[in-house]
């Protein structure tokens, strides 16, 4: 076994510095062991390479609990690096490069400053490490396992990754991002799995807000399966990213999730990108089935990010920050509540697009919610047990103007009641229920089918009010009232 040991003329506090041009361990010390020994730097010991120096070791690096690795140049590792100190340890200001021919281990808590990864067989993270500045992603997957590989405020990261040049985050370990105090921008964690065959599926994330606090930090691992929820059915991606953080505190950013063909199950071009825990399940934009990507804008809140469109209809479901464009038809069901919009998220229905929500027993369409002239917006509360593929007639109709409709669909049973409908001219709006009783004031909107406003009024100690609609075109109409906290929309058919 090969030991850094010092002359005997040297004083106790041995230091080792190599200044030549190039060192290898085998050449240095070829005179004292066999080639298959470990090169161990004993406890008591520094061991130093200097600016401009680089250094080989041909086999395991081995590092004493008390010694020191002072790497202020390059040291080139072609086997195991085994770090015994107990607590994180800088291992130096210099480059780290791994370049050996059979799989490589990095062990103990090791603090690098520049690790260059050039193995076409891998590496793998045997404890929990730290890059500084540059990692530098050359030839072959490092694997993470239970271990984190954390980089600092001030890391990047170089090279070209792909399926084969990526990081491996499929065990409970992640890779981790710290960020500088007022720190925006974007940053692509190049992440993947090996289940067979290698895929690389990156985060990218674009950090637009957010208070970071010292060691703060954004994590990533993923695994190469559908998320373990029995409401996720029909079409749906065999991949889902689990992002945490520590230490950021008003947190807004965007995310893009890259995945593969091969993850789909089902119809693509149905898939929205969705957070599925913790629930309920908040939803974004659909997928770009071309480029099979998933993209979600305003998150506030981390945790697991899938693609779904289920044919399970989930307890809860949040719509934020989506866009149905021209041309797009979907659905979106919940068999309790439907949240659309609200808490400065939006939710916008283009000319030419059309979106149905059904719920169980509530919608709450909330501001930021709008639907521009020549969109369409339905919405059914079932009272069947159908949700999306079996809908009856829509309660709320396409609005004009991109005006956001701040409505709530009550729970069952309604507290106004319209009558007679259909007509042919009067409207009579009667409310019910145990909170009408003469004394509360209530607020009562008309709208055409095609989002026009046709009145609004205000009733104060009255349970009735009426209007007509002679000489209105034959058609739908949709009358929201609002009563204190209580909001319905219901609608009245004219006939002739």
């Amino acid at each position: 076994m090969k030991k850094f040991r010092t002359p005997t003329n040297q004083k106790p506090t041995r230091n080792l510095v190599f200044q030549t041009a190039i060192v290898a361990f085998l050449v240095l010390f070829s005179g004292l062991t066999t080639a298959s020994a470990d090169n161990i730097i004993t406890s008591g010991t520094t061991f130093k390479v200097a600016p401009g120096t680089s250094v080989v070791s041909a086999e395991n690096l081995v590092v004493n609990n008390g010694a020191t690795l002072d790497n202020a140049g390059t040291l080139i590792l072609k086997k195991n690096l085994t770090n015994q100190t107990a607590t994180p340890n800088s291992i130096g200001t210099g480059t780290v490069e791994l370049s050996g021919t059979t799989n490589q281990t990095i062990s103990g808590e090791n603090i690098i400053t520049n690790l260059t990864v050039n193995n076409a067989t891998g590496i793998t993270i045997g404890g929990n490490t730290k890059v500084n500045g540059n990692l530098t992603l050359t030839n072959g997957k490092v694997t993470l396992g239970s271990n984190n590989l954390v980089l600092g405020s001030a890391a990047t990261i170089a090279g070209t990754p792909s399926a084969s040049v990526m990081i491996i985050v499929t065990g409970s370990g992640e890779l981790r991002k710290e960020f500088p105090a007022g720190y925006t921008g974007t940053f692509v964690f190049p992440v993947g799995d090996n289940s067979g065959t290698a895929e690389y599926s990156p985060l990218t994330l674009s950090v637009t807000g957010g208070t970071f606090a010292a060691g703060n930090y954004v994590g990533v691992n993923l695994v190469n399966s559908v998320y373990p929820d029995p409401n996720i059915t029909g079409n749906y991606l065999n991949r889902y990213w689990n992002l945490s953080q520590s230490g950021i505190t008003g947190l807004t950013c965007n995310a893009s999730f890259q995945y593969l063909p091969a993850d789909v199950v089902g119809l693509e071009a149905l898939i929205s990108c969705t957070k599925v825990n913790p629930t309920p399940w908040t939803t974004y934009a659909l997928t770009n089935a071309t480029t099979h990507m998933l993209s979600a804008s305003g998150i506030l809140v981390f945790g697991s990010f899938t693609g779904i469109n289920s044919t399970t209809t989930p307890a809860n479901q949040q719509l934020q920050n989506i866009t149905i464009a021209n041309g797009i038809t979907t659905c979106y069901d919940a068999t309790d509540v439907l949240t659309v919009a609200g808490n400065g998220t939006t939710f916008t229905v283009q000319n030419g697009g059309s979106v149905t929500l059904v719920a169980g027993s509530k919608i709450m369409i909330l501001p930021g919610a709008s639907v521009a002239s020549g969109g369409y917006l339905l919405g059914y509360i079932t009272t069947t047990g159908s949700y999306c593929g079996t809908l009856a007639p829509s309660l709320v109709a396409n609005l004009e103007n991109e005006v956001a409709l701040p409505i709530e669909f009550p729970e069952q049973p309604r507290f106004i009641r319209i009558y007679p409908n259909p007509t042919t001219d009067i409207v009579v709006v009667e409310l019910t229920g145990s909170e009408s009783d003469g004394t509360s004031a209530a607020n009562i909107t008309v709208y055409t089918m095609q989002g026009g406003k046709l009145l609004k009024k205000s009733f104060d100690g009255e349970t009735k009010f009426q209007f007509s609609l002679a000489g209105k075109p034959v058609g739908i109409y949709l009358v929201h009232v609002q009563e204190g906290e209580r909001m319905e929309v219901a609608r009245v058919v004219k006939t002739n």
